[in-house]
């Protein structure tokens, strides 16, 4: 049973003797699943955020999320163009955790509010490099994990692998991505510091800045393609400038293969997709899962060509990527759940 924020509110009361809650209301901006949360006040409106896992998966979310927010010092904080939450509290609720943190303030980005808003994608690119030139150092010093070039390859393998075991992997996908993981050009790029599990309802907005990027459970050196897989969703006017003003922050490290292999990530998340629901024992996952796949495989049939093996070509026309992942139930895709 979801817990009501002012059943949170009083479980702040309880865990923080310093704070006196006298207001509470839903936390609109929550990205986690499985997880309760409520934005708490005291009388003279200082608010903070208190979250509360249903699921055992979500309880691990929470706990990256933990370490992740002690990872991010004030040092590191000072060079990002936008607020971070703040760890307060950590409290035990049963066999899991709460998670309080500083509240801040802003409106989860979508689709719609991007279109036609240059300066606000130009802010996007410079808060998403911002992250990426975050010294690998300090994430790596701070435990969070560290995946190779060959580590995300190996990843993108396995996923194939485990969906063409299934026997409901379409076998011109199956053929596609295998090429994709065999074309070493691909994956010749360096791991950064990256977010790993942005989407646009992780980036809050406030007019055309970004005031704060929240979801930090998958903090870690990864490949910098998975924080800008999103973007194919975009207009393609917005898009460039996203890309443009995240190169001229990255300058030389920019990887031409960037957002080729950040549309591979998003052809293979289908795929996901349908192990999730596997996973899950959920029939209607794995129905929907396979409808997109056939619908992938129609894509591509139109395309013609061998886009993943001639990096950097696209792997799919944006607005028809767009069109699929439309189609897409709310999940968290492989990388964004914490180990």
């Amino acid at each position: 049973m979801a817990r009501t924020h002012l059943t949170l509110a009083a479980l702040v009361s309880s865990a923080m003797d310093s704070f006196s809650p006298a207001s509470s209301r839903d936390y609109t901006a929550e990205i986690h699943d499985d997880v309760d949360a409520a934005v708490i006040e005291d009388a003279a409106g200082n608010a903070i955020v208190v979250e509360v896992p249903r699921t055992g998966a979500a309880n691990d979310e929470l706990r990256a999320e933990a370490k992740s927010l002690d990872a991010l010092t004030a040092g590191v904080r000072a060079l990002l163009p936008f607020n971070v939450p703040s760890k307060i509290h950590q409290a035990k609720v049963g066999d899991g955790v709460a998670l309080i943190t500083s509240f801040v303030g802003g409106i989860p980005l979508n689709g719609a509010m991007m279109r036609g808003r240059l300066t606000l994608a130009a802010n996007i690119g410079n808060a998403i490099a911002a992250i990426h030139e975050i010294p690998s150092s300090v994430i790596s010093d701070a435990q969070r994990p560290t995946m190779s070039a060959l580590d995300a390859r190996i990843q993108v393998r396995d996923v194939v692998s485990r969906a063409r075991a299934t026997n409901m992997l379409p076998a011109p996908l199956a053929q596609r991505w295998e090429i994709a993981v065999d074309n070493d050009a691909l994956w010749q790029f360096e791991p950064t510091s990256i977010h790993g599990a942005l989407t646009l309802d992780a980036l809050l907005v406030q007019g055309d800045a970004v005031s704060s990027i929240i979801g930090w459970h998958a903090l870690r050196v990864g490949d910098p393609a998975r924080d800008l897989n999103w973007l194919i969703n975009a207009e393609p006017a917005e898009r460039d400038v996203v890309l443009e003003a995240y190169a001229a922050v990255r300058r030389a490290r920019l990887d031409p293969n960037l957002m080729h292999r950040a549309n591979l990530y998003n052809e293979i998340d289908v795929a996901r997709w349908l192990l999730h629901g596997i996973d899950k024992k959920n029939p209607a996952i794995v129905d929907d899962a396979v409808e997109m796949l056939d619908h992938l495989v129609g894509i591509v049939a139109v395309e013609g060509d061998d886009a993943l093996a001639s990096a950097p070509s696209p792997v799919l026309d944006v607005g028809q990527v767009r069109e699929l992942l439309d189609e897409t139930p709310v999940y968290r895709p492989l990388g964004t759940i914490a180990e």
